[in-house]
């Protein structure tokens, strides 16, 4: 096969690429509302009942005729005429039309009274104030809330129309291993993929991963052919450098078109995108934080122009403890620890082309240097991304003392 690699496009024109060129699938799917948090809604959703259905008391007391409590006040406390004992909640009797709270009453004799009128309708909900059925509960294209699903229960929804979009993820290597093997020489567990799936799930994709597909251009080839057809947009993990056994860009440009290979991103560069079918392919770097960062600044605004939006970052301003280099030819996404210093926060690079999994783990944020920038001096106060929580960036990671000597061992038998 022959393979030709593109000069590196900017990462904003391959965005600008990937909008224009794939339009949103139309693809929904029924769930059950108490597990639609997160997800859009395909269409407008409209209450099935009336809420209340009837008239009912909005505080614990007495049921009354508002009519029968003038002259009330100033000291003088009347009887409640007929009165019915309501709690919160309860609907109101036919022929009462005012709820006399239970604090602003007192039994005398058998009777109860109050100095305090009531005013019609005072004290209750009245039938559908809440909605009426057939009202808007919530428009389409809406996020759901988790506060928006005990609305939608309330209101007799117990089943959803929400938006979907699938998204496969192929593994290829022949030295990965399933997750709960152990690796041989020169192997690796593959990890990849349940990465990308953890942070494209957030965004509301529906992922599945793919078996591990061995370096076999046959077999990738079927692999890519099976996951355009069951998915919306395929991710391909490695496979897509200038190696001997990347056979990624070649296989997609022979079953459609190679659009972009080569990103200037760092890390991330070889990174592909191709079309196949009409559906977007994106070819990601097998070296761990390659992976993440492609999937992050590819795959994920890709998601949100089709409406999947992940939760935003949260972003914290730190002061740089060290000097930041850059090509000014790429956009480049630093992993930075960012720890309080006094009443401060100070953000450290993390060293370029070190390990891989534990640089993310050690990281809790990330520092986008854009394109253009050769440096960015130590003491410059820069906006750091959190790639967690805002209180962790209290927490400067140190492993526990036991992490020294304590392993977590795959059984015998997967390891001999």
């Amino acid at each position: 096969m022959v393979r030709r690699r593109l000069a590196s496009k900017p990462l904003a024109q391959v965005r600008e690429l990937l909008r224009s060129a794939f339009p949103c699938p139309d693809g929904t799917v029924t769930l059950p509302v108490a597990g639609a948090a997160g997800r859009v809604t395909a269409k407008p959703v409209c209450s099935l009942l009336t809420v209340p259905e009837t008239d009912i008391a909005a505080r614990d007391g007495f049921a009354v005729e508002s009519g029968a409590t003038p002259g009330t006040g100033g000291g003088s406390p009347v009887p409640l005429k007929n009165p019915h004992r309501v709690n919160t909640g309860n609907a109101i009797p036919t022929g009462y039309d005012a709820v006399v709270m239970i604090e602003d009453v007192v039994e005398k004799d058998g009777n109860w009274y109050t100095d305090n009128p009531v005013l019609p309708g005072e004290h209750i909900h009245p039938a559908g104030s809440e909605i009426r059925r057939g009202e808007l509960i919530l428009p389409a294209e809406h996020r759901i809330r988790p506060c928006d699903i005990g609305a939608l229960l309330s209101c007799g929804i117990a089943m959803v129309d929400v938006r979907e979009v699938k998204v496969g993820l192929i593994p290829t290597g022949s030295e990965l291993v399933p997750a709960g093997e152990c690796p041989g020489p020169g192997g690796a567990v593959e990890s990849n993929t349940a990465a990308s799936a953890a942070l494209l799930g957030e965004a509301g994709a529906t992922c599945t991963r793919h078996a591990i597909v061995h370096d076999d251009p046959v077999l990738l080839r079927q692999a890519i052919t099976d996951g355009i057809r069951e998915n919306d947009l395929l991710l391909i993990s490695a496979g897509s450098s200038a190696g001997t056994r990347d056979f990624t860009a070649a296989i997609i440009g022979d079953l459609g078109e190679v659009l972009v290979h080569g990103i200037a991103i760092k890390p991330g560069e070889p990174a592909i995108i191709g079309r196949v079918d009409g559906k977007p392919i994106i070819g990601l770097p097998g070296y761990p934080i390659a992976a993440l960062t492609a999937v992050r600044e590819l795959a994920l605004p890709l998601l949100a122009a089709w409406g999947f939006h992940p939760r935003p970052a949260e972003r914290l301003r730190a002061r740089l403890d060290r000097t930041i280099t850059a090509d000014p030819g790429y956009d480049e996404f630093v992993l930075l620890t960012v720890s309080r210093a006094g009443d401060r926060y100070t953000a450290t690079p993390l060293r370029r082309g070190g390990g891989t999994q534990m640089a993310l783990v050690r990281a809790n944020a990330y520092l986008h240097v854009p394109a253009g920038t050769s440096s960015i001096c130590e003491g410059t106060v820069i906006e750091a991304l959190l790639t967690g929580p805002y209180r962790e960036a209290d927490e400067a990671f140190e492993p526990a003392p036991e992490c020294s000597v304590r392993r977590t061992a795959l059984p015998v038998k997967d390891c001999q």
